[in-house]
C-alpha cells in the first residue's frame, strides 16, 4: 500500500499504464463486402485556453484547426486501444450427469395470466411478439441487458401488442409482486436425455412472464451466469467452454420456443436478446422449419455486446440436434454466429455500434465474415431510458429534487448531500466529476486513475462508484488516501448511484468500446454533462460542446488516452467556470429525448417489414 500511495502522490500524470495498440479511424458508410479500418495515428490534444473567455470557446478548443467555427470539431473517430479481449480458448464441454427436473406439475385449466391479452383486441396490427432474454429488471439484473429487455417488452405491450418474456428462473430472481401459476411443463431433449421443466405464468405491466423451472440449470448460488462446479470460478456469461452452460442456454432456447406451443400462443415476432438466446432462430431454421405452428414466425436478434458469443466446443452442435455445420464457427460452436447466420434481422444497439462490428476486424471479434455475409445488413437502434424511472424531479433517492428551471439550486443540495456521504470537501462551487460503472479496462479506468491527479490540480473532485478485481480495488484506495477530501469511492449500488448522478457536474466514461452505454442517457437526464470516448453507442448520444455551443450535451475525448482525458477534463472545468455556457449545456441535456418511443417505433417498423405488412402499426 505503502509503495502504491508513492506512485500515486510522486509520479507525474499518467502513472498508472499506458494505452496499447494502434488507432483505427472508424469510416461513417458501412460496406457490406469489405471495409475493413486501417490504422492511424492517433490524433493528440492541442493547447489549453484560459478560464476568461467567450461563450462560443467556454470549454477550450481541443486543437488548432483551420476552421471557420471558432470551436475546433473533435477529430474523426479514433480507438488507440488494445483489441477488445478475445474470445476464450474453445475447450471441450464438461459433460454434465443427467439433470434433475423440476417437480412435474399438472396443468389445470389455462390460468388468465397466459391467456392473451383482452385489450389487443381493440388494437389494429397488433402482434404476439416472445421476448427472449437471460434477464429482465425487475427480476433479475446482473447489467444493462436487463434493463433493455423489460423496457422493450412493456413498451411493445403498452402499445397493444400481446408480450411475452421468457426468463430462466434462477435462484435468487425476484418475484417483484407478480404471482406466478404453473401452466405445464415443456420437454427438450439434450445429448441423448430428456431435459423438464415448470411453466410459471404470471403478469408484470402487460407483459406475461413466463418463468422456466429447472432447479439443475438455473436455482445455483452465485447469480444467474454461476458456473456448476463453482471451483472452476467461471462466469456462463462469458461461457469459457467449459462447464454446462451451452446445455442450459441451449435449453432456454428451446425450451422458449415449446413454451409458446404448451401456452397455444403463436408468435409474430421472435426477438431474441444476445448469445443466450441467439439460438433461437437457428432452431427455428432447422428442428422447427416444417412445424406449422411456427411457419409464419420471423425471428430479430439484437447483439448487445459481440464480444460475448456463446462459444463452445463442436461437440456441443451434436447434444442439441444441431448438424456440427450448422453451429460451426472456426473449429468451435458459437451460438452468436448461428443467430447472426440465421435470423431474418440482426439489430444492435446503436448505429455507431453497427457500424464498428461490420466495418472494423477489431470491434467484431471475430464474426465480421457473418455479419458481412448479411444482405440486408446489421441495423443500428439506440437505446433509452425510462423518463419516469430518471427523473430528477420525482426519484425517491436523491436528497432534493430538481426540474429544469431550478437545477442549479437542485444540484447543490445534492451536491453536499454526495460530499458529505463521501468524506469529501463540502464546497458547492468545486466541479464534480463521477465515474459510474465497472472498473475495468474496457471502462477505461486506467485513464481515470490516470487523470485523477489532473481533477485535483484544477481544484475538482472526482467520486468513484464501481466495484472492479483486485489490483484495482487497491488502486482506487490508495487514490482515497493520496487526496483526502478531494476523491472519494463508493461500492456500486443502484440506488447510491441515482444521488451520484444527481450531485455530478460531470461524468467521465471513456470507455474503449461500448456498444450503447445508458450511464450517459441518466446523466443527461441528470443535468450531468458526460465525458466519453467517440465510440459505439456514445458517439451517437453525445454531442460536442465544442462542435456546437448552443445544443451541445457533453464533450467527447479525441483520442483513447490518459493525456487527452486530461485535457478533456481542463477544457470542463473553463466551461464549467462560464457563467453562460454551463448553464446552457446542462439544459440542453435535460432537454433531450431519450426515451424508448422513436426507438420502438423502428422496432415495429422492422417487425412489419419482416412480417411483409404496410403502414403504420395502428393504435
Amino acid at each position: 500500500m505503502i509503495r502504491i500511495l508513492a506512485v500515486l502522490l510522486l509520479l507525474p500524470a499518467p502513472c498508472f499504464a499506458q494505452v496499447r495498440g494502434a488507432a483505427v479511424s472508424v469510416v461513417p458508410q458501412i460496406n457490406l463486402g469489405a471495409g475493413m479500418i486501417s490504422p492511424s495515428v492517433p490524433l493528440m490534444d492541442g493547447a489549453l485556453l484560459p478560464l476568461s473567455m467567450s461563450l462560443p470557446s467556454a470549454f477550450g478548443a481541443i486543437a488548432p484547426a483551420p476552421a471557420a467555427s471558432p470551436f475546433a470539431s473533435p477529430a474523426a473517430p479514433v480507438a488507440a486501444q488494445p483489441a477488445p479481449t478475445a474470445l476464450s480458448a474453445l475447450n471441450p464441454a464438461v459433460a454434465a450427469t443427467p439433470a434433475k427436473t423440476a417437480s412435474p406439475v399438472t396443468a389445470a385449466a389455462v390460468p388468465v395470466e397466459v391467456q392473451k391479452s383482452a385489450s389487443n383486441a381493440m388494437f389494429d396490427g397488433a402482434l404476439n411478439i416472445l421476448i427472449a432474454g437471460s434477464e429482465a429488471v425487475p427480476f433479475i439484473k446482473t447489467g444493462g441487458l436487463a434493463d433493455v429487455v423489460d423496457a422493450l417488452s412493456r413498451g411493445l405491450s403498452a402499445r397493444g401488442h400481446d408480450v411475452t418474456l421468457v426468463l430462466p428462473k434462477y435462484k435468487n430472481l425476484k418475484t417483484a409482486g407478480v404471482e406466478f401459476k404453473n401452466a405445464g411443463t415443456v420437454s427438450v431433449p439434450i445429448a441423448g436425455r430428456v431435459e423438464t421443466a415448470n411453466l410459471l405464468v404470471g403478469r408484470h405491466e402487460g407483459v406475461r412472464v413466463v418463468l422456466l423451472e429447472h432447479p439443475e440449470f438455473y436455482e445455483r448460488e452465485g447469480g444467474p451466469y454461476a458456473a456448476k462446479h463453482e471451483a472452476l470460478g467461471l462466469s456462463a456469461y462469458e461461457a469459457a467452454g467449459i462447464d454446462d452452460a451451452d446445455e442450459r442456454f441451449g435449453f432456454y432456447a428451446r425450451a422458449a420456443l415449446e413454451a409458446m406451443r404448451v401456452l397455444d400462443i403463436k408468435p409474430d415476432i421472435i426477438h431474441a436478446h444476445d448469445w443466450h438466446a441467439a439460438l433461437i432462430p437457428s432452431f427455428l431454421k432447422s428442428v422447427y422449419k416444417n412445424d406449422s405452428f411456427f411457419a409464419d414466425t420471423k425471428s430479430a436478434l439484437t447483439i448487445h455486446n459481440i464480444a460475448f458469443q456463446g462459444a463452445f466446443a463442436l461437440a456441443t452442435a451434436g447434444k442439441l440436434g444441431f448438424d456440427e455445420a450448422h453451429l460451426n464457427h472456426r473449429g468451435g460452436a458459437n451460438y452468436m454466429k448461428a443467430g447472426i447466420t440465421d435470423a431474418d434481422a440482426v439489430t444492435t444497439v446503436s448505429p455507431n455500434y453497427a457500424r464498428e462490428i461490420v466495418e472494423n476486424v477489431l470491434f467484431a471479434m471475430g464474426l465480421e465474415e457473418p455479419l458481412r455475409a448479411r444482405p440486408e445488413g446489421v441495423q443500428g437502434i439506440i437505446n433509452g431510458i425510462d423518463p419516469v424511472m430518471y427523473d430528477p424531479a420525482t426519484d425517491p433517492d436523491i436528497a432534493r429534487h430538481y426540474g429544469i428551471e431550478d437545477v442549479a439550486e437542485g444540484k447543490a443540495a445534492n451536491k453536499a448531500a454526495l460530499q458529505a456521504k463521501l468524506g469529501l470537501d463540502i464546497e458547492p462551487e468545486t466541479p464534480l466529476f463521477v465515474v459510474a460503472s465497472r472498473l475495468a479496462h474496457q471502462k477505461g479506468i486506467d485513464m481515470i486513475f490516470d487523470s485523477a491527479r489532473e481533477i485535483v490540480r484544477l481544484g475538482g473532485q472526482l467520486a468513484i462508484a464501481g466495484a472492479g478485481d483486485a489490483e484495482t480495488e487497491t488502486l482506487r484506495a490508495a487514490l482515497v488516501l493520496a487526496f483526502p477530501g478531494r476523491v472519494g469511492s463508493h461500492p456500486f449500488d443502484e440506488k447510491a448511484v441515482r444521488l451520484f448522478f444527481a450531485a455530478a457536474d460531470f461524468l467521465i466514461m471513456p470507455s474503449r468500446f461500448e456498444p450503447c452505454g445508458l450511464s450517459q442517457l441518466i446523466a443527461q437526464r441528470y443535468g450531468t454533462l458526460p465525458i466519453v470516448t467517440r465510440t459505439g453507442g456514445l458517439a451517437d448520444t453525445v454531442k460536442d460542446l465544442r462542435d456546437d455551443p448552443v445544443h451541445g450535451d457533453g464533450l467527447i475525448i479525441r483520442a483513447i488516452a490518459s493525456i487527452s482525458l486530461s485535457r478533456a477534463i481542463a477544457n470542463a472545468v473553463s466551461g464549467y467556470h462560464h457563467p453562460d455556457a454551463f448553464p446552457m449545456a446542462r439544459r440542453s441535456a435535460m432537454e433531450k429525448d431519450s426515451s424508448w418511443e422513436p426507438s420502438l417505433d423502428l422496432y415495429e417498423a422492422l417487425y412489419r417489414r419482416l412480417l411483409g405488412t404496410d403502414g403504420p402499426v395502428k393504435r
